[in-house]
C-alpha cells in the first residue's frame, strides 16, 4: 500500500483510517490538517504530492524558539508596512506546483496571514502577517506542520554555497572521476582492436559495473527524479526522454555484459551522465544570471547625502555606517534601513511589499531598505550598513515582474509533450521495420532512444541570455530579466526623455544675482539639495550645502519651498514664486524665479548634451521610428530638429508621455521608452521596454525592463544590435539542435548508427549549443564600461 499524502510504501504498522492508508502519523496529521480546512485539492494534480512526515517526530519541538528573539527575527523580516510584516524563509522541500499551489493557501491556516507567495526557482517562501494576531515562529511552525520545515540556522548568509548546488558539484565530481576510469579500462579494448582474453574482459565489464551503478543512482538521479514527477503529474516535459534515453543505455549495456553478447557501453553511459550535468551547472548559472542577484550590485553603489551637523555632503551607499544620518529626497529610495530622527513623512512601499498606498510615519519609526519617499524629504538615521542583496530581491519582487516571456524562452516547455511522444513513435517504427532480426531491432530501437534526447534545445536560450547579461553587465547596462533582450530586439519605435538622458542631468546654471546676496544664495543652494529635479540638482551641485532646513514641499511641475535658516525661500516657476512672495512675477522661457524672504532672484539652465547623444540619435533615426518627449519648453527644439524631424513634443506632463507610448504601440509598434525615471515612471512601465538612465541619484526605478549608466547611453545603438544577435543566435542553436536529431535519427533508423556513436553524439550535440552560443554572444559585445 501507498502513503495517501507522501506516496511512500507503507510498512505492516502503517497507520489505517478512513480517508486511507498512511505511513506514518505525522503525514496522517497533514493530510488531516488538509481535509479539516478544505484543500484536499492539494493531491489532484499528484496523489502523492506531500512530503514524509516519518522524521518529524525526531525533531526539537523547540527549534523554532530563536524566532521569539527579535534580532533573530530581524533576519527574516524583510519589511513592516505598518499593518504587515513581510517575511522570507528558505524552503528547501518545495519542489512541485502542488507545493506552490499549498504554501499560496496559508492564509486558510491562520487569520493573521494574509497573503504568500512561493518561489519553486529560489526555493522559498514569502509571507505578510499581522504581528498583532501572529508571530513569526508561529508562522515557521505552520510551515512545519505541513511538511514544509523552513531552514533557520543561517542558510541565508551571504556567500554561503546553496545546498542543490553543492549536490550538484558532487554529482558532477563523480560523475567525471567513474568516466575517467572506465574510458581508462576501455583504452586496451579500443586499442587492441579485437576482444580481449575472456579474463581480463569480465575484470574490466565488472570494474565497469561498479562505477555505472554510483553514477546511476546519484549522479543521473535527479533527471529519473524530474521524469518520475512529470509522469505522476500527468505531464511530459524534456526531463522524460532524457531519463528514457539514459535508462535504454545502461540497460542494453548491462544486457550486453550480462549476457556475453558485446562488451556494452558503459563508459559512454557515464560520459554521457557527465556532460548532461555540466549542460545543468551551465544552465543554472545562466538562471543565476538572469535572476539580476549580481549585476544590480554593479548598478550600486548610489550616492545620499550625509548630514554632520549643518552640512550635508554626498556620499557612496556602501560607506554608509550605522549611526550616520542621511537626507534622502522626493522620489529616492531609502538606501539601508533607517529610523526617521524628526517630524514625519510619507514612504512608499509598493517596491517593498506591493501594497500601492504610501504609508504615514512619525519621528522615531523604521523605514525598511527599498521604500521610496513621497512627498518631503525624511532624515533618517542608518541602522545597518547597505545590503546589496537586498535590493536585489526587491528588483525581483513579483509587484515588478516582467511581462510574459518571449516565445524562444519557454518553447522547450511546450515541445516536450510532442517530442517524447515522436521519439517513441520512431523507435517503435524502427524495431518494427527490423524486425524479426531481433538484435537488430533491439539496436535501431535503442539508439533511436539515445539519439532523441533534447539537451541541446534545453540549453540555446538560457546560456544565451546568460551570456548576453553577463557582457552587457560589464558595459554598464543591466537587464531586469533575460526575456528583456528577446523584447529589446523586437524595438522598431524608439521614445526620449529630454532633461537627463539626452542632455546631463547635472545642467550648469547661470544665475543672476541681482537683489540677492551671498548668504541667499547658500539657502537656495541648501533647499535645492532637498530636491532630485534636474534644476535643483544643478543648483545644489555636490559641494557641501550648509543651514537646517525645515517645512520644506515640492510641488511636482511648480517648484519647491521651505524654511532655510529662519528665511522663507522658494525655487520654481513664476507662479509660485508669485504667489510666495506676493508680487507679480514675469513669465520667461527658459528662466527659473528664486526668492528669500521676498527678495527675488533668477537663473537659467544650460543643460549641455551628453556627449556623443546627437550622432546616437541619428543613427537609432535611420533605422527606427525615434520620437523626443520633453516636459521643457521648446527653447531647444533647433538642436535636436536634425534627429527627430517634426516627432518632438515638447511641454509633456507624465500623463503625456504615457498616452503617446500607447498611442504608437495602438498603432502596432514595439516601443523603447529612455528616460530617467524621475517623470518618466508610466512611460517606463507601460512601454514593451523601459530604460532608466542612471546617474548620481538613488532613484532606482522598479517600473523599468533595464537601467543604464548614464555614461554608457552612447551604446544604445549597440545594444539593440546585440539583442537582436541573442535572437538569432537561439534560432540559430535551435537549428543545430534539430539538425543533430534529424541526421541522427535518420543514420540511426537505417541500422547506421550503433548505441556508442549516439551516446558520443548526445553530448557533442550539447556542447556544440554551448560552444555557439557562448561564443557567438562574446564576439563583438558592447564595449566594457570605463574603471
Amino acid at each position: 500500500m501507498l502513503c495517501r499524502h507522501c506516496g511512500d510504501t507503507c510498512a505492516s504498522d502503517g497507520i489505517r483510517t478512513d480517508a486511507g492508508t498512511f505511513c506514518c502519523n505525522g503525514c496522517a496529521s497533514v493530510f488531516a490538517l488538509l481535509q479539516t480546512h478544505g484543500l484536499t485539492q492539494f493531491y489532484a494534480c499528484d496523489t502523492g504530492a506531500g512530503l514524509s512526515q516519518r522524521q518529524v517526530a525526531q525533531r526539537d519541538a523547540a527549534r523554532f524558539a530563536p524566532l521569539d528573539d527579535p534580532a533573530v527575527a530581524q533576519r527574516f523580516i524583510d519589511a513592516h508596512d505598518g499593518t504587515f510584516s513581510h517575511a522570507t524563509f528558505s524552503v528547501p522541500s518545495l519542489h512541485c506546483a502542488s507545493c506552490l499551489w499549498l504554501l499560496e493557501q496559508l492564509w486558510r491556516f491562520d487569520e493573521g496571514i494574509g497573503r504568500s507567495e512561493a518561489d519553486l526557482m529560489r526555493r522559498t517562501v514569502r509571507v505578510s502577517f499581522r504581528p498583532d494576531r501572529t508571530t513569526l515562529r508561529a508562522v515557521a511552525e505552520r510551515l512545519a506542520a505541513l511538511g514544509y520545515e523552513p531552514v533557520i540556522d543561517g542558510e541565508r548568509r551571504a556567500g554561503r554555497m546553496p545546498a542543490a548546488r553543492r549536490d550538484l558539484y558532487l554529482k558532477l565530481g563523480l560523475a567525471g572521476f567513474a568516466v575517467g576510469n572506465m574510458m581508462l579500462f576501455s583504452i586496451p579494448r579500443y586499442a587492441n582492436g579485437a576482444p580481449l582474453e575472456p579474463g581480463f574482459q569480465r575484470l574490466f565489464d565488472t570494474l565497469n559495473i561498479l562505477f555505472a551503478i554510483p553514477v546511476l543512482l546519484y549522479s543521473a538521479s535527479e533527471f529519473f527524479t524530474a521524469a518520475w514527477h512529470s509522469i505522476r503529474m500527468r505531464a511530459i516535459t524534456l526531463d522524460v526522454p532524457v531519463a528514457m534515453g539514459l535508462a535504454v543505455l545502461f540497460v542494453r549495456s548491462l544486457w550486453d555484459i550480462l549476457t556475453r553478447s558485446g562488451e556494452g557501453f558503459l563508459d559512454s553511459f557515464a560520459g554521457l551522465v557527465f556532460f548532461l550535468l555540466i549542460g545543468r551547472l551551465f544552465q543554472q548559472m545562466a538562471f543565476d544570471r538572469i535572476a539580476f542577484d549580481r549585476t544590480v550590485r554593479s548598478f550600486l553603489p548610489l550616492s545620499v547625502r550625509v548630514v554632520t551637523g549643518d552640512t550635508m555632503t554626498m556620499r557612496p551607499i556602501e560607506a554608509l555606517e550605522p549611526g550616520d544620518v542621511i537626507v534622502v529626497r522626493p522620489q529616492e529610495v531609502v538606501p539601508a534601513d533607517a529610523l526617521l530622527t524628526e517630524g514625519s513623512g510619507r514612504i512608499d512601499l509598493a517596491f517593498v511589499t506591493g501594497e500601492q498606498d504610501p504609508v504615514s510615519l512619525q519621528a522615531g519609526e523604521t523605514v525598511s531598505a527599498g521604500g521610496r519617499v513621497v512627498g518631503e524629504a525624511l532624515q533618517l538615521r542608518v541602522l545597518r550598513r547597505v545590503s546589496h542583496s537586498r535590493l536585489a530581491e526587491l528588483w525581483n519582487n513579483p509587484v515588478f515582474a516582467q511581462k510574459s516571456s518571449h516565445w524562444l524562452t519557454t518553447v522547450s516547455a511546450r515541445f516536450g509533450h510532442w517530442f517524447t511522444v515522436g521519439a517513441v513513435a520512431l523507435a517503435a517504427i524502427g524495431f518494427y521495420a527490423w524486425w524479426p532480426d531481433l538484435r537488430m531491432a533491439a539496436q535501431v530501437a535503442t539508439a533511436v532512444l539515445i539519439i532523441a534526447c533534447p539537451c541541446a534545445l534545453t540549453l540555446a536560450a538560457p546560456i544565451t541570455l546568460g551570456t548576453a547579461l553577463g557582457k552587457l553587465g560589464e558595459a554598464g547596462v543591466y537587464l531586469k530579466q533575460g526575456a528583456v533582450a528577446l523584447d529589446l530586439s523586437r524595438v522598431d519605435t524608439v521614445a526620449f526623455d529630454k532633461t537627463g538622458t539626452l542632455t546631463t542631468a547635472e545642467a550648469a546654471a547661470v544665475v543672476d544675482l541681482e537683489g540677492l546676496d551671498g548668504d541667499d544664495w547658500a539657502r537656495v543652494r541648501r533647499l535645492a539639495a532637498e530636491s532630485v529635479h534636474p534644476v535643483s540638482r544643478a543648483l545644489a551641485g555636490r559641494e557641501a550645502v550648509h543651514g537646517a532646513a525645515r517645512f520644506v514641499r515640492e510641488i511636482v511641475g511648480q517648484g519647491i519651498t521651505g524654511d532655510i535658516d529662519g528665511a522663507a525661500v522658494a525655487i520654481g516657476s513664476s507662479a509660485l514664486v508669485g504667489r510666495v512672495t506676493g508680487q507679480p512675477v514675469t513669465a520667461v522661457p527658459g528662466r527659473t524665479w528664486v526668492s528669500v524672504d521676498g527678495r527675488l532672484g533668477f537663473l537659467t539652465l544650460a543643460t549641455p548634451e551628453r556627449a556623443g547623444m546627437t550622432a546616437v540619435a541619428h543613427t537609432l533615426s535611420s533605422a527606427y521610428e525615434t520620437w523626443l518627449l520633453s516636459g521643457d519648453h521648446d527653447g531647444e527644439a533647433p538642436r535636436w530638429r536634425a534627429a527627430f524631424a517634426d516627432r518632438m513634443r515638447f511641454r509633456q506632463t507624465p500623463e503625456d508621455k504615457l498616452d503617446a507610448v500607447r498611442t504608437r504601440q495602438d498603432a502596432g509598434r514595439h516601443v523603447l521608452m529612455v528616460g530617467d525615471g524621475l517623470n518618466d515612471a508610466g512611460a517606463l512601465a507601460a512601454a514593451d521596454v523601459g530604460i532608466a538612465v542612471s546617474d548620481d541619484t538613488a532613484c532606482l526605478v522598479p517600473a523599468c525592463d533595464v537601467v543604464i549608466r548614464g555614461d554608457r547611453l552612447t551604446l544604445l545603438p549597440a545594444v539593440l544590435r546585440y539583442a537582436r544577435r541573442a535572437r538569432y543566435v537561439i534560432l540559430l542553436c535551435f537549428l543545430v539542435s534539430v539538425a543533430y536529431n534529424v541526421i541522427g535519427l535518420g543514420l540511426a533508423l537505417t541500422g547506421q548508427l550503433t548505441p556508442l556513436a549516439t551516446a558520443i553524439l548526445m553530448p557533442v550535440s550539447s556542447l556544440t549549443v554551448v560552444g555557439l552560443s557562448v561564443g557567438l554572444m562574446r564576439v563583438a559585445a558592447p564595449g566594457g564600461a570605463p574603471r
